[in-house]
């Protein structure tokens, strides 16, 4: 098991997808990198005469910036140096991970290491433009489909061989692989800290004609305004920076995207969805996949 003297471990990949791990021993030993835990908030505030104190008229979460620094140990002091000249470019964006969670990074300064032949200093600054960490895995429901119920074994454990394998198969009648899904609502649940983004994927076995998903509990709703052919998908992808809505038929078509709507964000706990469409709702398949987000990180 490898040496951490820390309770995560902190790894860089670049856009190439060139990387590095921080760990002792792969020839890294650092400090707790600074600026992974906290948030900078500016307060924009108003006085009036006579008033004591202030009024907070915004708040503004700022980027989060991170220095990290360490020294190098082990066998291969000279070619780390080389590494962390290679992998952390001012040229390439990156990823900072934290054990499962990340931030997309730039370099704002790229290493200084030290002359030293052994234990030499280095240290780098990365800015996260958007400050939260993201979890590397992401969750995701259907909403609508085809669940599975393709079974060729009867279940009863009496029934199980000497060896743990099933005695009886069952091998007369109709089978079925799936049958559809028929959900009224669906629950949700974000598990992080913050309201997240999300990717609706509808898929189509037969006509369909304008899906929308709804929050039973706020009224907000996602209406793409679009019908779907046999055998199309079209993912709706909702960034922090922008929307794309693309078709496996046609391309970019983020104008059939309604406007009027509302629903672009998950809320933390349950979020109770409902999926419908003006026809064809039972030859859809929609499934909504999103990443929880956390404020910090601590070790």
């Amino acid at each position: 098991m490898s040496f951490n003297n820390l309770s995560k471990t902190f790894r860089y990949v670049n856009e190439e997808g060139k990387s590095i791990t921080f760990l002792y021993d792969n020839g890294f030993l650092i400090n707790k990198p600074v600026g992974i835990d906290t948030v900078q908030i500016s307060l924009s505030q108003a006085q009036g005469i006579n008033q004591v104190g202030a009024t907070v008229q915004s708040t503004n979460v700022q980027p989060r910036p991170v220095n990290i620094s360490g020294r190098l140990v082990g066998e291969f002091q000279a070619e780390n140096k080389d590494l962390l000249m290679s992998v952390i470019r001012p040229d390439l964006t990156g990823k900072l991970y934290a054990d499962d969670y990340y931030i997309d990074c730039r370099p704002t300064a790229t290493p200084t290491v030290g002359p030293e032949p052994e234990f030499a200093f280095f240290q780098f600054s990365l800015l996260a433009p958007y400050p939260y960490w993201a979890q590397d895995s992401s969750a995701s429901a259907v909403l609508a489909g085809v669940g599975g119920r393709f079974r060729l074994w009867d279940g009863d454990e009496s029934h199980m061989a000497p060896d743990g394998t099933p005695g009886v198969w069952l091998i007369s009648g109709e089978y079925a692989f799936g049958a559809p899904i028929e959900t009224q609502f669906v629950r949700i649940a974000n598990r992080g800290q913050l309201p997240v983004p999300f990717t609706m994927t509808v898929s189509a076995r037969s006509e369909v004609s304008n899906p929308m998903i709804t929050n039973v509990e706020t009224g907000e709703f996602l209406l793409l305004r679009h019908t779907l052919a046999a055998g199309e998908r079209v993912v709706v992808e909702i960034t922090h920076e922008r929307t794309y809505v693309t078709s496996s038929l046609h391309g970019d078509i983020r104008g059939a995207l309604s406007l009027k709507s509302t629903l672009n964000r998950l809320a933390v706990g349950e979020n109770i969805i409902k999926p419908e469409a003006s026809g064809g709702g039972d030859g859809m398949e929609i499934v909504i996949s999103f990443s929880s987000e956390i404020v910090g990180i601590t070790v």
